[in-house]
C-alpha cells in the first residue's frame, strides 16, 4: 500500500518525504494567492480542512484505526493552534509578496528552540542565542524599507505581525506533533488538525457565507488537495529524521515560494532578500541542531 511506501524507516527516502512536503505546501500558497479577495480568509481555512478531513477519515476508516487516537487533549491542542497558524498563513499570503510571506513563515524553527526551552526545559544554549540573533538580521534585511522598495512592496505593520503570529502558533504547533507521534497514528495527528478548525469555523462560515464560483472551486480545492499530500509527506518526514534535519529540508518552500512569486505573480528578488533567506536558513540550521532531544 502506498502509506505503507511512503512509511519506510529509511533516512535518505524520508528527506524525499520533507522534499515533497514542502512542494506540495507551496503548491497550497499558489493557489491560496490566486483566489479572489472577496471570499474571506476563514473560508478559505474552512473549506481546505473539510477536504482534508473528509480524505483523513477515508483513509482512518480503510485503516481500521482508532478515530480518536489515545492523548485527546493534545490532539485538540494540536488541532487549535494548527488552525491559528493555517488562518495568520493564508492572510500572510493574501496581503503580501509570497517570497516574503514564506521566509517569515519559516522563522517558525528558531521559535522551536525559544519554545522549547520555555515549555520543555530544554536548555537555551548559547547556539540557540547565535541562532536567533543570525535569523533577526536576516528578517530585518528582508523587511529593511529600503529594501522593499527596491522590490516595489508596500507591507503594513499588521500583515507583518500576523505572519509573525504564524511562525509563532506552527512552531507550537510542530511541538505538539513531535510528542504526539511518539504515541499516535500519522492519520490521526493530521485528522485533528482540519476536525478542531471545522468545529471552531462553521458557525463564522455559515454566518458570514459567501458562494465561491467555478473558478474559486477549482482553487480551493487545490487547497485541500495541496495541503493534505503536504502535510501527509511531513508528519511521516518529521517522525523519522532529526530536527534540525527536517527544518533545513522543509526550508525548500523558501526556494518553490520565490520561484512561483517569480512565475505566477510577477515578484521581484534581489540579492538583499537572498542574503537575508540564507541568515534565516543559517539560523534555522544553528537553532534545529540541538533541540527537542527530550521530545
Amino acid at each position: 500500500m502506498l502509506i505503507e511506501f511512503l512509511n519506510q524507516n529509511n533516512k535518505s527516502f524520508n528527506k524525499v518525504n520533507l522534499l515533497f512536503s514542502s512542494f506540495f505546501f507551496s503548491l497550497m500558497t499558489v493557489c491560496v494567492k490566486k483566489i479572489d479577495n472577496r471570499i474571506p480568509i476563514y473560508e478559505l481555512v474552512f473549506f481546505r480542512s473539510l477536504v482534508s478531513l473528509l480524505i483523513t477519515s477515508l483513509i482512518i476508516n480503510k485503516r481500521n484505526i482508532n478515530p480518536w487516537g489515545k492523548n485527546i487533549p493534545l490532539l485538540i491542542l494540536r488541532g487549535f493552534l494548527g488552525t491559528i497558524a493555517l488562518v495568520c498563513i493564508f492572510f500572510a499570503i493574501r496581503n503580501m509578496p509570497l517570497n516574503i510571506s514564506t521566509v517569515i513563515q519559516y522563522t517558525y524553527p528558531i521559535f522551536i528552540s525559544i519554545f522549547a526551552g520555555i515549555l520543555i526545559n530544554e536548555k537555551i544554549t548559547k547556539n540557540i542565542i547565535i541562532a536567533s540573533v543570525i535569523g533577526w538580521i536576516g528578517i530585518l534585511i528582508i523587511l529593511n524599507p529600503s529594501q522593499l522598495s527596491s522590490l516595489n512592496v508596500d507591507l503594513s505593520n499588521f500583515s507583518v505581525v500576523i505572519a509573525f503570529l504564524g511562525a509563532i502558533s506552527t512552531s507550537l504547533a510542530y511541538i505538539t506533533v513531535k510528542k504526539l507521534s511518539l504515541t499516535e497514528d500519522v492519520f490521526i495527528i493530521i485528522k485533528y488538525f482540519p476536525l478542531i478548525s471545522v468545529i471552531i469555523l462553521t458557525p463564522i462560515v455559515l454566518i458570514n457565507w459567501v458562494t465561491p464560483n467555478i473558478n474559486e472551486l477549482i482553487w480551493i480545492l487545490g487547497i485541500g488537495l495541496f495541503t493534505q499530500c503536504g502535510q501527509i509527506f511531513l508528519t511521516i518526514g518529521i517522525k523519522k529524521l532529526p530536527t534540525s534535519e527536517a527544518a533545513t529540508i522543509n526550508y525548500l518552500q523558501v526556494f518553490f515560494g520565490s520561484l512561483w512569486g517569480i512565475l505566477f505573480f510577477n515578484e521581484l528578488i534581489n540579492i538583499n532578500f537572498i542574503m537575508g533567506s540564507m541568515l534565516v536558513l543559517l539560523g534555522t540550521i544553528i537553532s534545529t541542531s540541538k533541540i527537542l532531544k527530550k521530545i
